[in-house]
Protein backbone atom coordinates (compact mmCIF):
# COMPACT_ATOMS: atom_id res chain seq x y z
CA UNK A 1 0.00 0.00 0.00
CA UNK A 2 2.95 2.65 0.68
CA UNK A 3 4.50 1.74 -2.87
CA UNK A 4 0.93 2.80 -4.19
CA UNK A 5 0.55 5.89 -2.26
CA UNK A 6 3.71 7.28 -3.54
CA UNK A 7 3.24 6.66 -6.99
CA UNK A 8 0.35 8.37 -7.21
CA UNK A 9 2.03 11.46 -5.04
CA UNK A 10 4.77 11.48 -7.58
CA UNK A 11 2.24 11.44 -10.83
CA UNK A 12 0.41 14.51 -8.92
CA UNK A 13 3.99 16.15 -8.25
CA UNK A 14 5.12 15.71 -11.36
CA UNK A 15 2.77 16.36 -13.82
CA UNK A 16 1.59 19.73 -11.86
CA UNK A 17 -1.94 20.63 -13.11
CA UNK A 18 -1.47 17.07 -15.18
CA UNK A 19 -3.34 16.19 -17.91
CA UNK A 20 -4.79 12.94 -18.70
CA UNK A 21 -5.96 10.71 -21.78
CA UNK A 22 -9.31 10.87 -22.19
CA UNK A 23 -10.91 7.62 -22.48
CA UNK A 24 -13.93 8.87 -24.27
CA UNK A 25 -12.77 7.69 -27.97
CA UNK A 26 -10.10 5.01 -28.59
CA UNK A 27 -7.34 7.92 -30.97
CA UNK A 28 -6.49 9.21 -27.14
CA UNK A 29 -3.85 6.28 -26.94
CA UNK A 30 -1.94 7.06 -29.91
CA UNK A 31 2.08 6.25 -30.20
CA UNK A 32 2.02 10.06 -32.31
CA UNK A 33 0.52 13.13 -32.17
CA UNK A 34 -2.47 14.26 -33.36
CA UNK A 35 -4.50 11.24 -32.56
CA UNK A 36 -2.17 8.73 -35.39
CA UNK A 37 -0.07 6.12 -34.75
CA UNK A 38 3.98 6.10 -35.22
CA UNK A 39 3.57 2.40 -36.80
CA UNK A 40 0.56 3.50 -39.79
CA UNK A 41 -3.21 2.52 -40.06
CA UNK A 42 -2.93 -0.89 -38.94
CA UNK A 43 -2.10 0.19 -35.47
CA UNK A 44 -5.79 1.51 -35.08
CA UNK A 45 -7.86 0.73 -38.00
CA UNK A 46 -10.64 2.06 -36.65
CA UNK A 47 -8.99 5.19 -35.93
CA UNK A 48 -10.83 7.18 -38.46
CA UNK A 49 -14.53 6.57 -36.79
CA UNK A 50 -13.08 8.51 -34.05
CA UNK A 51 -11.86 11.66 -35.41
CA UNK A 52 -10.87 13.40 -38.85
CA UNK A 53 -9.17 11.55 -41.67
CA UNK A 54 -5.00 12.62 -40.71
CA UNK A 55 -5.57 10.05 -38.10
CA UNK A 56 -4.84 7.36 -40.67
CA UNK A 57 -3.06 10.06 -42.77
CA UNK A 58 -5.52 10.31 -45.42
CA UNK A 59 -6.19 14.34 -46.45
CA UNK A 60 -8.67 16.22 -46.01
CA UNK A 61 -10.05 16.05 -49.31
CA UNK A 62 -13.77 15.00 -50.16
CA UNK A 63 -14.89 11.37 -49.62
CA UNK A 64 -15.20 9.14 -52.98
CA UNK A 65 -18.30 7.77 -51.98
CA UNK A 66 -21.58 9.23 -50.64
CA UNK A 67 -22.23 9.45 -46.70
CA UNK A 68 -24.17 6.59 -44.85
CA UNK A 69 -25.50 7.23 -41.17
CA UNK A 70 -28.31 5.91 -40.63
CA UNK A 71 -28.26 6.08 -37.00
CA UNK A 72 -27.24 10.26 -37.07
CA UNK A 73 -30.69 10.22 -39.79
CA UNK A 74 -32.60 8.54 -36.93
CA UNK A 75 -31.39 11.01 -34.42
CA UNK A 76 -32.44 13.94 -35.81
CA UNK A 77 -35.78 12.85 -35.67
CA UNK A 78 -35.70 12.23 -31.84
CA UNK A 79 -35.49 14.46 -28.84
CA UNK A 80 -32.11 15.85 -27.36
CA UNK A 81 -32.28 14.13 -24.49
CA UNK A 82 -31.84 10.29 -26.43
CA UNK A 83 -29.82 9.21 -28.96
CA UNK A 84 -28.28 5.99 -30.49
CA UNK A 85 -25.18 4.71 -32.51
CA UNK A 86 -24.73 1.73 -34.62
CA UNK A 87 -21.53 -0.17 -35.15
CA UNK A 88 -21.19 -3.21 -37.54
CA UNK A 89 -17.88 -4.84 -38.52
CA UNK A 90 -16.93 -8.20 -40.84
CA UNK A 91 -13.51 -9.72 -41.22
CA UNK A 92 -12.19 -12.62 -42.94
CA UNK A 93 -9.01 -14.23 -41.61
CA UNK A 94 -7.07 -17.09 -42.89
CA UNK A 95 -4.08 -18.97 -41.03
CA UNK A 96 -1.44 -21.58 -42.51
CA UNK A 97 0.27 -23.44 -39.77
CA UNK A 98 -1.29 -21.75 -37.00
CA UNK A 99 0.41 -21.45 -33.71
CA UNK A 100 3.38 -22.86 -35.53
CA UNK A 101 2.04 -26.68 -35.59
CA UNK A 102 2.05 -28.23 -39.27
CA UNK A 103 -1.20 -28.43 -40.97
CA UNK A 104 -2.56 -26.23 -38.37
CA UNK A 105 -5.08 -24.80 -40.92
CA UNK A 106 -8.17 -22.24 -41.05
CA UNK A 107 -10.33 -19.75 -42.52
CA UNK A 108 -13.34 -18.12 -40.87
CA UNK A 109 -15.05 -14.78 -41.22
CA UNK A 110 -15.94 -12.86 -38.00
CA UNK A 111 -18.83 -10.59 -37.51
CA UNK A 112 -19.49 -8.31 -34.77
CA UNK A 113 -22.06 -5.56 -34.10
CA UNK A 114 -22.93 -3.05 -31.60
CA UNK A 115 -25.69 -0.88 -30.93
CA UNK A 116 -26.07 1.72 -28.18
CA UNK A 117 -28.25 3.86 -26.46
CA UNK A 118 -27.42 7.26 -24.72
CA UNK A 119 -30.14 9.16 -22.69
CA UNK A 120 -29.00 12.46 -21.44
CA UNK A 121 -31.67 13.95 -19.03
CA UNK A 122 -29.39 16.94 -17.93
CA UNK A 123 -26.69 18.66 -19.82
CA UNK A 124 -24.06 17.45 -17.00
CA UNK A 125 -25.64 13.77 -16.47
CA UNK A 126 -25.94 10.81 -19.17
CA UNK A 127 -26.63 7.23 -19.12
CA UNK A 128 -25.20 4.93 -21.87
CA UNK A 129 -25.58 1.15 -22.71
CA UNK A 130 -24.18 -0.64 -25.39
CA UNK A 131 -25.43 -4.33 -26.46
CA UNK A 132 -22.65 -6.49 -28.26
CA UNK A 133 -22.98 -9.72 -30.59
CA UNK A 134 -20.05 -10.76 -32.24
CA UNK A 135 -19.87 -14.59 -33.86
CA UNK A 136 -17.46 -16.68 -35.84
CA UNK A 137 -18.34 -17.94 -39.27
CA UNK A 138 -17.35 -21.66 -40.38
CA UNK A 139 -14.11 -21.38 -38.02
CA UNK A 140 -12.50 -25.02 -36.60
CA UNK A 141 -13.50 -25.69 -33.14
CA UNK A 142 -13.28 -25.09 -30.22
CA UNK A 143 -15.15 -21.78 -30.54
CA UNK A 144 -15.35 -19.10 -27.61
CA UNK A 145 -13.82 -15.91 -26.48
CA UNK A 146 -12.40 -13.70 -28.03
CA UNK A 147 -14.22 -14.79 -31.47
CA UNK A 148 -17.43 -15.43 -30.10
CA UNK A 149 -19.49 -13.40 -27.49
CA UNK A 150 -23.10 -13.41 -28.78
CA UNK A 151 -25.65 -11.13 -26.79
CA UNK A 152 -23.58 -9.42 -24.26
CA UNK A 153 -23.73 -6.17 -22.65
CA UNK A 154 -20.42 -4.28 -23.66
CA UNK A 155 -21.22 -0.92 -22.38
CA UNK A 156 -23.53 0.47 -19.23
CA UNK A 157 -22.23 3.10 -17.19
CA UNK A 158 -23.56 6.64 -15.77
CA UNK A 159 -21.57 9.76 -16.68
CA UNK A 160 -21.65 13.22 -14.30
CA UNK A 161 -19.84 15.65 -16.30
CA UNK A 162 -18.12 15.90 -19.86
CA UNK A 163 -14.75 15.12 -20.07
CA UNK A 164 -13.79 17.39 -22.88
CA UNK A 165 -15.70 20.75 -21.33
CA UNK A 166 -15.94 20.49 -17.39
CA UNK A 167 -13.23 20.39 -14.77
CA UNK A 168 -14.32 17.72 -13.09
CA UNK A 169 -16.27 14.79 -14.49
CA UNK A 170 -17.21 10.95 -12.96
CA UNK A 171 -17.99 7.55 -15.06
CA UNK A 172 -19.34 4.87 -13.17
CA UNK A 173 -20.22 1.35 -14.62
CA UNK A 174 -18.98 -0.99 -17.29
CA UNK A 175 -16.99 1.38 -20.04
CA UNK A 176 -14.13 1.57 -22.39
CA UNK A 177 -10.19 2.87 -20.64
CA UNK A 178 -7.85 3.18 -23.41
CA UNK A 179 -5.34 5.44 -21.79
CA UNK A 180 -2.57 3.59 -23.39
CA UNK A 181 -2.36 0.98 -26.14
CA UNK A 182 0.88 -0.59 -24.92
CA UNK A 183 -0.30 -1.73 -21.29
CA UNK A 184 -4.20 -0.99 -20.71
CA UNK A 185 -6.59 -0.50 -23.59
CA UNK A 186 -9.53 -1.68 -24.99
CA UNK A 187 -7.85 -3.74 -27.83
CA UNK A 188 -10.61 -2.95 -30.44
CA UNK A 189 -8.98 -5.59 -32.85
CA UNK A 190 -10.37 -8.57 -31.32
CA UNK A 191 -13.93 -9.62 -32.27
CA UNK A 192 -15.51 -8.94 -28.47
CA UNK A 193 -12.50 -6.07 -27.49
CA UNK A 194 -12.41 -5.59 -24.04
CA UNK A 195 -14.44 -3.42 -21.55
CA UNK A 196 -13.89 -2.76 -17.86
CA UNK A 197 -16.28 -2.46 -14.92
CA UNK A 198 -14.98 0.54 -12.80
CA UNK A 199 -14.92 4.06 -12.22
CA UNK A 200 -12.68 7.11 -13.65
CA UNK A 201 -12.60 10.17 -12.59
CA UNK A 202 -11.20 13.10 -15.00
CA UNK A 203 -10.36 16.50 -13.96
CA UNK A 204 -9.12 19.61 -16.56
CA UNK A 205 -7.41 22.40 -15.99
CA UNK A 206 -7.84 24.35 -19.12
CA UNK A 207 -6.41 22.25 -21.92
CA UNK A 208 -4.87 19.63 -19.12
CA UNK A 209 -6.14 16.34 -17.43
CA UNK A 210 -5.59 13.98 -15.09
CA UNK A 211 -7.12 10.85 -15.34
CA UNK A 212 -7.79 8.58 -11.85
CA UNK A 213 -9.21 4.92 -12.26
CA UNK A 214 -10.18 2.09 -10.59
CA UNK A 215 -11.69 -1.36 -12.57
CA UNK A 216 -11.60 -4.59 -12.99
CA UNK A 217 -11.52 -6.33 -16.07
CA UNK A 218 -14.43 -8.25 -17.99
CA UNK A 219 -13.89 -11.87 -18.88
CA UNK A 220 -15.78 -12.55 -21.77
CA UNK A 221 -18.41 -15.20 -21.94
CA UNK A 222 -19.30 -17.10 -25.32
CA UNK A 223 -22.98 -16.04 -25.15
CA UNK A 224 -24.83 -13.76 -22.46
CA UNK A 225 -23.47 -11.36 -19.94
CA UNK A 226 -20.24 -10.95 -19.46
CA UNK A 227 -18.58 -10.21 -15.98
CA UNK A 228 -14.97 -9.33 -14.66
CA UNK A 229 -12.86 -11.83 -12.21
CA UNK A 230 -13.31 -11.33 -8.64
CA UNK A 231 -10.43 -9.90 -6.71
CA UNK A 232 -8.44 -8.94 -10.54
CA UNK A 233 -8.20 -5.16 -10.39
CA UNK A 234 -6.12 -2.21 -11.48
CA UNK A 235 -5.90 1.22 -10.02
CA UNK A 236 -4.20 3.94 -11.54
CA UNK A 237 -3.59 7.51 -12.61
CA UNK A 238 -2.74 8.83 -16.39
CA UNK A 239 -1.47 12.52 -16.92
CA UNK A 240 -0.52 14.14 -19.83
CA UNK A 241 1.03 17.45 -20.04
CA UNK A 242 0.92 19.38 -23.17
CA UNK A 243 2.49 22.17 -24.93
CA UNK A 244 6.24 21.03 -23.85
CA UNK A 245 9.44 22.18 -25.39
CA UNK A 246 8.20 22.46 -28.87
CA UNK A 247 4.82 20.91 -28.88
CA UNK A 248 6.19 17.90 -27.12
CA UNK A 249 3.56 15.75 -25.21
CA UNK A 250 4.51 14.23 -22.16
CA UNK A 251 2.25 11.11 -20.23
CA UNK A 252 3.22 10.08 -16.82
CA UNK A 253 1.45 7.37 -15.54
CA UNK A 254 1.11 5.00 -12.28
CA UNK A 255 -0.66 1.12 -12.21
CA UNK A 256 -1.57 -0.75 -9.86
CA UNK A 257 -2.21 -4.51 -10.07
CA UNK A 258 -4.01 -7.14 -7.77
CA UNK A 259 -4.47 -10.76 -8.45
CA UNK A 260 -5.08 -13.22 -6.18
CA UNK A 261 -3.25 -16.28 -7.61
CA UNK A 262 -0.41 -16.23 -9.92
CA UNK A 263 2.70 -18.37 -10.97
CA UNK A 264 5.45 -18.47 -8.73
CA UNK A 265 8.93 -19.30 -8.82
CA UNK A 266 9.42 -20.45 -4.80
CA UNK A 267 7.66 -21.38 -1.59
CA UNK A 268 5.52 -24.41 -1.28
CA UNK A 269 2.68 -22.88 -3.33
CA UNK A 270 2.62 -23.32 -7.06
CA UNK A 271 0.46 -20.00 -6.74
CA UNK A 272 1.10 -16.79 -4.64
CA UNK A 273 -1.14 -13.21 -4.26
CA UNK A 274 0.33 -10.65 -6.81
CA UNK A 275 0.47 -6.78 -5.97
CA UNK A 276 2.25 -5.00 -8.26
CA UNK A 277 2.76 -1.37 -9.42
CA UNK A 278 3.55 0.08 -12.34
CA UNK A 279 5.74 3.49 -12.98
CA UNK A 280 6.27 5.05 -16.08
CA UNK A 281 6.31 7.72 -18.99
CA UNK A 282 5.51 8.32 -22.37
CA UNK A 283 6.79 11.13 -24.22
CA UNK A 284 5.76 12.16 -27.97
CA UNK A 285 6.03 15.52 -30.48
CA UNK A 286 6.30 16.70 -34.09
CA UNK A 287 9.82 17.76 -35.19
CA UNK A 288 11.00 19.17 -38.46
CA UNK A 289 7.40 19.55 -40.10
CA UNK A 290 6.46 15.79 -40.38
CA UNK A 291 8.53 13.97 -38.23
CA UNK A 292 6.93 12.03 -35.12
CA UNK A 293 8.55 10.60 -32.30
CA UNK A 294 7.69 8.63 -29.07
CA UNK A 295 8.95 7.26 -26.47
CA UNK A 296 7.97 5.04 -23.74
CA UNK A 297 9.36 3.82 -20.37
CA UNK A 298 7.85 1.35 -17.64
CA UNK A 299 9.17 0.37 -14.49
CA UNK A 300 7.37 -3.22 -12.62
CA UNK A 301 8.36 -3.69 -9.11
CA UNK A 302 5.89 -5.34 -6.35
CA UNK A 303 5.15 -9.02 -5.36
CA UNK A 304 4.28 -12.17 -6.71
CA UNK A 305 4.41 -13.29 -3.45
CA UNK A 306 6.85 -14.69 -1.87
CA UNK A 307 8.83 -13.64 -5.71
CA UNK A 308 9.91 -10.39 -5.88
CA UNK A 309 8.78 -8.22 -8.95
CA UNK A 310 11.74 -6.56 -10.77
CA UNK A 311 10.69 -6.00 -14.41
CA UNK A 312 11.09 -3.01 -17.34
CA UNK A 313 9.82 -2.41 -20.77
CA UNK A 314 10.46 0.62 -23.38
CA UNK A 315 9.62 1.10 -26.92
CA UNK A 316 10.51 4.47 -28.56
CA UNK A 317 9.82 5.25 -32.45
CA UNK A 318 10.41 7.81 -35.43
CA UNK A 319 8.04 8.74 -38.72
CA UNK A 320 8.89 11.07 -41.05
CA UNK A 321 6.39 11.83 -44.02
CA UNK A 322 7.14 13.17 -47.33
CA UNK A 323 4.50 15.86 -47.96
CA UNK A 324 6.27 17.67 -51.36
CA UNK A 325 6.72 14.01 -52.75
CA UNK A 326 4.07 12.00 -55.03
CA UNK A 327 1.79 9.37 -52.96
CA UNK A 328 3.33 11.37 -49.43
CA UNK A 329 5.82 8.32 -48.83
CA UNK A 330 6.04 8.05 -44.93
CA UNK A 331 8.95 6.26 -43.03
CA UNK A 332 8.70 4.72 -39.49
CA UNK A 333 10.99 3.03 -37.41
CA UNK A 334 10.47 1.22 -33.90
CA UNK A 335 11.80 -0.20 -30.78
CA UNK A 336 10.31 -2.49 -28.77
CA UNK A 337 11.60 -4.10 -25.66
CA UNK A 338 10.92 -6.31 -22.80
CA UNK A 339 12.46 -7.89 -20.36
CA UNK A 340 12.51 -11.63 -19.78
CA UNK A 341 13.64 -14.11 -16.59
CA UNK A 342 17.29 -14.27 -16.13
CA UNK A 343 16.64 -17.52 -13.61
CA UNK A 344 13.75 -20.03 -13.17
CA UNK A 345 13.86 -20.39 -9.64
CA UNK A 346 15.24 -17.07 -7.91
CA UNK A 347 12.39 -15.86 -6.64
CA UNK A 348 13.07 -12.94 -8.56
CA UNK A 349 10.24 -12.24 -11.14
CA UNK A 350 12.00 -10.91 -14.73
CA UNK A 351 9.50 -11.05 -16.96
CA UNK A 352 7.15 -7.82 -18.57
CA UNK A 353 3.73 -7.56 -17.48
CA UNK A 354 2.12 -6.57 -20.60
CA UNK A 355 -1.50 -5.95 -18.32
CA UNK A 356 -4.23 -4.85 -20.77
CA UNK A 357 -2.41 -4.00 -24.10
CA UNK A 358 -4.01 -3.62 -27.48
CA UNK A 359 -3.22 -6.87 -29.26
CA UNK A 360 -3.30 -5.91 -33.23
CA UNK A 361 -0.09 -4.73 -34.33
CA UNK A 362 1.95 -4.64 -31.12
CA UNK A 363 4.14 -6.37 -32.69
CA UNK A 364 3.25 -6.98 -36.61
CA UNK A 365 -0.20 -8.07 -37.99
CA UNK A 366 -0.27 -11.44 -37.34
CA UNK A 367 -0.32 -10.78 -33.76
CA UNK A 368 1.81 -13.92 -32.70
CA UNK A 369 4.04 -12.29 -29.96
CA UNK A 370 3.16 -10.27 -26.93
CA UNK A 371 5.08 -7.74 -25.13
CA UNK A 372 7.45 -9.53 -22.92
CA UNK A 373 10.91 -11.28 -23.33
CA UNK A 374 11.47 -9.95 -26.44
CA UNK A 375 13.24 -7.21 -28.27
CA UNK A 376 11.67 -6.09 -31.66
CA UNK A 377 13.09 -4.00 -34.35
CA UNK A 378 10.30 -2.71 -37.19
CA UNK A 379 10.69 -0.58 -40.00
CA UNK A 380 8.48 0.44 -42.59
CA UNK A 381 6.92 2.64 -45.31
CA UNK A 382 3.42 3.93 -46.25
CA UNK A 383 2.37 5.50 -49.38
CA UNK A 384 -0.91 7.06 -50.47
CA UNK A 385 -2.24 5.90 -54.07
CA UNK A 386 -5.17 8.46 -53.76
CA UNK A 387 -6.05 10.40 -50.53
CA UNK A 388 -7.94 8.52 -48.06
CA UNK A 389 -6.11 5.14 -49.75
CA UNK A 390 -2.99 3.98 -47.79
CA UNK A 391 -0.36 1.23 -48.10
CA UNK A 392 1.82 -0.43 -46.07
CA UNK A 393 5.10 -2.55 -45.75
CA UNK A 394 6.71 -3.30 -42.95
CA UNK A 395 9.66 -5.76 -41.14
CA UNK A 396 10.02 -6.69 -38.43
CA UNK A 397 13.09 -8.47 -36.45
CA UNK A 398 12.36 -10.27 -32.80
CA UNK A 399 14.73 -11.77 -30.73
CA UNK A 400 13.89 -12.95 -26.66
CA UNK A 401 15.73 -10.82 -24.05
CA UNK A 402 16.69 -13.79 -21.96
CA UNK A 403 17.39 -17.16 -23.69
CA UNK A 404 16.27 -19.34 -20.60
CA UNK A 405 12.68 -17.41 -20.64
CA UNK A 406 10.03 -18.42 -23.01
CA UNK A 407 8.15 -16.80 -25.86
CA UNK A 408 4.80 -15.22 -24.93
CA UNK A 409 1.56 -14.19 -27.23
CA UNK A 410 -0.19 -11.21 -27.95
CA UNK A 411 -2.47 -12.29 -24.77
CA UNK A 412 0.34 -12.74 -21.81
CA UNK A 413 0.41 -16.77 -22.48
CA UNK A 414 3.64 -18.55 -22.68
CA UNK A 415 3.98 -20.33 -25.92
CA UNK A 416 7.83 -22.00 -26.49
CA UNK A 417 10.28 -21.94 -23.58
CA UNK A 418 13.77 -24.02 -23.88
CA UNK A 419 14.92 -23.99 -20.41
CA UNK A 420 18.41 -25.07 -21.44
CA UNK A 421 18.68 -21.41 -23.69
CA UNK A 422 20.35 -23.98 -26.37
CA UNK A 423 17.49 -22.57 -28.83
CA UNK A 424 19.26 -19.07 -28.89
CA UNK A 425 17.49 -15.65 -28.63
CA UNK A 426 16.88 -14.86 -32.39
CA UNK A 427 13.09 -16.07 -32.88
CA UNK A 428 12.52 -15.01 -36.50
CA UNK A 429 11.32 -12.43 -38.92
CA UNK A 430 7.69 -10.82 -40.40
CA UNK A 431 7.38 -9.52 -43.22
CA UNK A 432 3.67 -7.47 -43.34
CA UNK A 433 1.83 -5.77 -46.22
CA UNK A 434 -1.62 -4.08 -45.59
CA UNK A 435 -4.22 -1.36 -46.91
CA UNK A 436 -7.14 0.45 -45.67
CA UNK A 437 -9.31 3.04 -48.01
CA UNK A 438 -11.94 5.21 -46.12
CA UNK A 439 -14.99 4.96 -48.63
CA UNK A 440 -16.70 7.54 -46.39
CA UNK A 441 -16.83 9.53 -43.23
CA UNK A 442 -18.05 6.18 -41.18
CA UNK A 443 -17.12 3.42 -43.89
CA UNK A 444 -13.46 1.83 -44.32
CA UNK A 445 -12.16 -1.80 -46.25
CA UNK A 446 -8.76 -2.93 -45.40
CA UNK A 447 -6.75 -6.33 -46.24
CA UNK A 448 -2.96 -7.24 -45.28
CA UNK A 449 -1.10 -10.15 -44.94
CA UNK A 450 1.77 -11.46 -42.87
CA UNK A 451 4.27 -14.07 -43.21
CA UNK A 452 6.43 -14.99 -40.70
CA UNK A 453 9.98 -16.87 -40.97
CA UNK A 454 11.73 -18.94 -38.11
CA UNK A 455 14.61 -17.88 -36.45
CA UNK A 456 17.08 -20.24 -34.13
CA UNK A 457 14.71 -20.55 -31.48
CA UNK A 458 11.56 -21.15 -33.92
CA UNK A 459 13.11 -23.43 -35.55
CA UNK A 460 14.49 -25.67 -32.45
CA UNK A 461 11.29 -25.48 -30.60
CA UNK A 462 8.16 -25.64 -33.35
CA UNK A 463 7.13 -28.46 -35.74
CA UNK A 464 6.33 -26.20 -38.25
CA UNK A 465 8.32 -22.44 -37.89
CA UNK A 466 6.55 -20.69 -40.08
CA UNK A 467 3.06 -18.97 -40.58
CA UNK A 468 1.12 -17.31 -42.58
CA UNK A 469 -2.10 -14.79 -42.25
CA UNK A 470 -4.16 -13.15 -43.64
CA UNK A 471 -7.63 -10.57 -43.62
CA UNK A 472 -9.81 -8.92 -45.43
CA UNK A 473 -12.49 -6.20 -43.28
CA UNK A 474 -15.53 -4.08 -43.52
CA UNK A 475 -15.69 -1.25 -40.95
CA UNK A 476 -18.70 1.00 -40.30
CA UNK A 477 -19.63 2.73 -37.39
CA UNK A 478 -21.85 5.79 -36.88
CA UNK A 479 -21.75 7.46 -33.71
CA UNK A 480 -25.25 9.40 -34.07
CA UNK A 481 -23.72 13.01 -34.66
CA UNK A 482 -23.25 13.46 -38.48
CA UNK A 483 -19.60 14.14 -39.82
CA UNK A 484 -16.70 13.71 -37.75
Amino acid sequence: MRQAVIGFLFLFIFAGSAVAQDDVTTQNASSATGGAWITGPASNPLSFLNGPAYRTFGSTSPYDFPDFDPATLLNRRLPRWIGFEAEERFRYEGYHDAAFKAGNNDAYSLNRFRYQMELQPRRWFKLVSQVQDARPIAENPPIGPPNENTWDLKLAYAQAGDPETQRISLRVGRQLINYNNTIIANSEWRNQGRSYDGAVANLRFGSSRLGIFAASAVIPRDAGISHHGKGNDIYGAYGHIENLYRGAVLEPFFLWRVQPAVSVETGPAKTGRQNEQAYGLRLKGKVLGQMDYSFEAVEERGSDRPDHIHAWGTTFGVAYRFDDLRAHPRVFGQYDFASGDQHSRDGIHGTFDTMYPTAHDRLGITDQFGWQNIGALRAGLTIEPHHRWTVTGQFLDFHLASATDGLYNSSGGLIFRDLTGRAGTHVGEEYDVYSWYELNAHVNIGAGVGHIMPGSFLAATTSSPTLNYSYFAINFKDNGKGRF
